[in-house]
């Protein structure tokens, strides 16, 4: 590119995508009018544009407010400056060399509202001045092999809506108070071997759906989750980790507001307890590689339940088997009962007997 050549486009839109032989952009600011650049798979490319960032005393016009730089292996830095105020919108996707996001990089007082990053092993931390992003309502980061930390400030996102953690190895907690993101509604964390427990405190008040995959080492009591401070989730999904041999165990309170729940691959649990009559708006509850699961509660199921899924639970197919097993009365009047064995398959969806 030749200097200048950007500086004077009038363009909202730039895609420059499969460029193996650009090393660089000119010098000079962006156009004033662009408001999406997206940089992807070029291999070579080793800077960013001079006029993507604002300094401080820079009284310039910035328009931008979609930035997405992906599969850029030799990106090393950004430019001097901060990303602009404007940008709501910011994806960095597997730049392996490219430096962490920091206090010098994020804009105080930004627009931004989405935040994905994904396999960028050098995000050690994350900058205290996340805090200043008063608008962010989404933040995913996934494959980052290497975080460890959130602030240790306690986190303020106000319109924090959606936080998603996967397959970050290293991390060994969860944001300190999590329960003061008052506008927090999915909350994920997959994949996550090193978490050991949950923060003090609680949930966030309005938690719509929680959902903890895989984390290995957290091996405390689901009790200790303080799920039953909750008076809004609705989805719960719990997939490895607890060392849990019934479910709901004696000394856990569920949220009374669940409609649905999904437990998998936990490798102890023996029972489904009483303890699943005490949600009286359940409506789906779905359980799949409990291998040692034999029994469902003989007081029966909610009467809201309108699907029962178990799946790779093989001690339990000849019990639920139709008409024949010994829990056949407690499930005939669910609506959809599906039940499926490795290596055998049996799936029954049955007319509701309640007329």
């Amino acid at each position: 590119m030749k200097q200048g050549e950007l500086t004077d486009c009038l363009i909202e839109d730039l895609e420059i995508e499969e460029c193996p032989s650009l090393t660089s952009f000119p010098r000079g600011r962006l156009p004033s009018t662009l408001k999406r650049l997206k940089i992807q798979d070029c291999i070579c490319l080793c800077s960013l544009p001079d006029g993507l960032m604002q300094a401080d005393n820079n009284k310039n016009t910035f328009c931008l407010e979609n930035l997405q730089i992906i599969s850029c292996p030799s990106l090393v830095r950004f430019p001097h400056g901060r990303l602009p105020t404007s940008l709501k919108m910011l994806k960095i996707w597997e730049c392996l060399q490219l430096e962490p996001l920091s206090d010098r990089i994020l804009p105080n007082n930004a627009s931004l509202e989405y935040i994905d990053i994904w396999n960028c092993p050098t995000l050690i931390n994350l900058p205290d001045s996340l805090n200043n992003l008063k608008c962010l309502m989404e933040l995913i980061i996934s494959n980052c092999q290497y975080l460890k930390y959130f602030p240790e400030i306690d986190l303020f996102l106000p319109n924090l809506r959606t936080l998603n953690i996967s397959n970050c190895a290293n991390l060994k907690s969860l944001p300190h108070q999590i329960l003061n993101l008052t506008s927090l509604l999915y909350l994920t964390i997959c994949d996550c071997p090193c978490i050991v427990s949950f923060p003090k405190g609680g949930l966030p008040p309005n938690l719509l759906s929680l959902e903890i995959w895989d984390c290995e080492q957290l091996k405390e009591p689901i009790s200790n989750w303080n799920l039953h401070t909750s008076t809004s989730i609705k989805d719960l999904s719990i997939v490895g980790g607890p060392n849990l041999v019934s479910f709901p165990d004696e000394k856990c309170l569920l949220p009374t507001t669940l409609v649905s729940i999904y437990v998998a691959k936990l490798n102890n649990l023996e029972s489904l307890s009483i303890g699943l009559l005490n949600l009286p708006s359940l409506e789906e509850l779905e359980v799949v590689d409990c291998p040692k699961l034999r029994s469902l509660p003989r007081e029966g199921l909610p009467t809201t339940l309108g699907r029962l899924c178990i799946r790779n639970c093989s001690l339990l197919k000849d019990q639920c088997s139709r008409e024949k097993g010994e829990y056949w009365p407690l499930i005939a009047s669910i609506p959809c009962v599906e039940i499926q064995s490795t290596g055998l398959y049996a799936s029954y969806i049955v007319e509701s007997l309640r007329k």
